[in-house]
């Protein structure tokens, strides 16, 4: 339970995740559009995720998660999320996604590394 609570956020931006992406796409009508939307929308979710799991793992333990610990954490929740939307009739798996599901990511991972690098110096 106490991980459970020390880690809130990352477990609330990722069910939120998982809601948003198994949704029909019906349900996003009145949602802003325009060409690219949707892969935006991917970048940011997953840049939330990976930010709020890397600093609720410090935190929690009084350290950032390694950079393979991280990653790899990360990759499967991006596979498994597009995975899942193979079970949804309104929705289907897309590599371009996951690439962008992993560029948010990345952008937070590097941001959060970047800025233990100038603390260190």
């Amino acid at each position: 339970m106490k991980k459970i609570v020390a880690f809130k956020f990352t477990l609330l931006s990722g069910v939120l995740i998982i809601i948003a992406l198994l949704l029909p796409s019906s349900s996003f009508r009145k949602a802003p559009t325009f060409i690219g939307i949707d892969k935006v929308v991917h970048f940011f979710l997953f840049l939330v995720f990976t930010f709020a799991y890397l600093l609720e793992f410090k935190r929690y333990s009084g350290k950032l998660p390694g950079y393979v610990h991280s990653i790899v954490l990360v990759l499967l929740f991006i596979v498994g999320s597009e995975l899942l939307q193979l079970f949804t009739s309104s929705r289907r798996f897309e590599l371009l996604d996951m690439l962008f599901d992993a560029s948010g990511a990345a952008v937070a991972l590097l941001a959060v590394m970047a800025g233990r690098g100038l603390r260190k110096g």
